[in-house]
């Protein structure tokens, strides 16, 4: 065992606001800073970052500092600081957040108890997300197999020296995301235990206002890719086709895949966005098995069949809206037979569901807010992921209206948990085929109704219902010439 229990590693940049609580954060540690090596790599900072790591390494002689011209990304001054270190365990901060005052005594009080390599402390978010999935539980001896570490892939974490050395393992150099998995990834198939504390906040992942964090930046997608490409040529190595290689893949094809399809896609140059749909597209083909891609949420599934066919067009259209909690009506067209219209209802909530799982019902709405709603069949696929055709047949609405007065015809698309969406049939133009149009005599018991479908340039498509003896009786005064 070497004389530094834990090497921290923080490779710093333009960070001298924040880089004293982290650096005081590390001193504070309960086991006490004599058991910690700090090893810092300044990486071209043009701040006072490099006075300020030299001012702690002039007080602590257990800070060694390394200045270099800047390498764009923390991959590399990760590395060289690897290759510097000498504690038994690595831990991977960054300059802008802290540790937990207990971290270390608990990491490594779990590392002991298991003989583990990798140990995770819960990370908690200041002011932004942080992985929960991963700090469900506490884990002693576990892998990635058993755990859900898979989905916790960034650097913070506690790693045995002598893996990391002994096989090789190095971060991406001049990659701006995902650089940890070269190094993460690996280091979870072959720690001989992984363990979790999940109990305690061990790091704090802090929101810095003004401070670039490279998370909200859009990193060029072939080296992030790349990165992505030696995750994933990992997991196919140590793994066989199967369940459990599938539980591994699918993580990867929603977060560094599919995600990156989201709403802020469509907002990208044209250029980027055909750049990132080809790089993924040809991982998602190359790595990613149907079955991983049929087990996801509809709107995820709607972006795996767009990127392995390359529809860029398609995928800014899918993104452009699916933040949105929106309907509207589409194309209204009468079908041949004079008597049925066919509606395209535009709605995000087809993009928030699975399709299937969307009741589709007609509601009649009187101006007074009284409603009538009647079952509609399934909604047919139109091939756009946003659109859904419904048929109507207007005489099937009749027996939900005897009651007189102007009916509203709307088509109200309705989720599992309650959600809807009502959309107002128009007609185009406001044209209503004749025959669609004629008034046709209805009885329910001893109750006659009259009723007769027709356009509103307010309300849209209208069904007017009357007592067929009022209508008689119109009749019979017209006839008289009386009013």
């Amino acid at each position: 065992m070497t004389g530094f229990s834990v090497s921290v590693v923080i490779p710093v940049h333009n960070a001298a606001d924040h880089l004293e609580e982290c650096l005081a954060s590390v001193a504070a540690q309960t086991i006490g800073f004599d058991r910690i090596e700090v090893v810092a790599v300044n990486d071209g900072s043009t701040d006072a970052s490099g006075d300020l790591l030299d001012a702690w390494a002039a007080r602590h002689p257990n800070v060694r500092v390394f200045h270099q011209p800047n390498s764009g990304a923390p991959g590399g001054p990760r590395n060289r600081a690897i290759d510097a270190a000498t504690g038994e365990f690595l831990f991977f901060a960054d300059p802008d957040d802290h540790l937990g005052p207990e971290a270390f005594e608990r990491m490594l009080a779990a590392a002991e108890r298991n003989g583990s390599d990798v140990v995770l402390g819960r990370i908690r978010g200041v002011g932004r997300s942080a992985p929960r999935v991963a700090f469900a539980r506490n884990v002693e001896r576990g892998d990635i197999h058993t755990t859900d570490v898979v989905w916790s892939l960034t650097a913070h974490k506690l790693v045995r020296r002598s893996l990391a050395v002994d096989n090789g393992l190095r971060f991406a150099e001049g990659v701006r995301l995902a650089e940890e998995q070269p190094f993460v990834v690996p280091a979870y198939f072959l720690a001989r235990a992984v363990s979790v504390v999940a109990d305690y906040d061990c790091y704090h992942l802090v929101e810095r206002e003004g401070f670039g964090h490279l998370t909200k930046q859009v990193p060029e997608p072939e080296p992030f890719y790349a990165a992505v490409r030696a995750a994933l040529e990992t997991v196919v190595a140590h793994t066989g086709p199967g369940a459990r290689r599938n539980r591994l893949l699918q993580r990867w094809a929603r977060l560094e895949i599919l995600n990156k399809f989201g709403p802020r896609y469509a907002h990208w140059p044209a250029g980027t966005r055909e750049r990132y749909a080809r790089a993924a597209g040809e991982l998602l083909r190359e790595f990613i098995p149907r079955e991983v891609t049929d087990a996801l949420p509809p709107l995820v599934r709607q972006r795996a069949r767009m990127l392995s066919l390359g529809g860029v067009e398609e995928l800014t259209a899918l993104s452009r809206h699916e933040d949105l909690d929106w309907a509207e009506p589409g194309r209204v067209s009468w079908l041949p037979d004079g008597r049925r219209f066919t509606v395209d209802v535009l709605s995000g909530l087809y993009l928030k569901e699975d399709p299937e799982g969307v009741r589709h019902r007609i509601t009649l709405r009187q101006r007074d807010g009284h409603e009538v709603a009647v079952p509609a069949g399934l909604a047919a696929a139109t091939g756009s992921p946003l659109v859904r055709r419904l048929t109507v047949d207007p005489s099937a609405l009749h027996p939900a209206v005897f009651c007189p007065g102007a009916w509203q015809l709307v088509v109200r698309a309705e989720s599992a948990d309650g959600r809807h969406h009502d959309v107002p049939v128009r007609f185009p133009n406001g044209y209503v085929p004749a025959e669609a149009g004629t008034r046709r005599l209805l009885v329910r018991g001893t109750r006659p109704m009259v009723v007769r479908l027709h356009h509103n340039p307010a309300d849209g498509a209208v069904l007017t219902a009357a007592h067929g003896r009022d209508v008689a009786g119109a009749v019979r005064r017209r006839f008289r010439g009386r009013p």
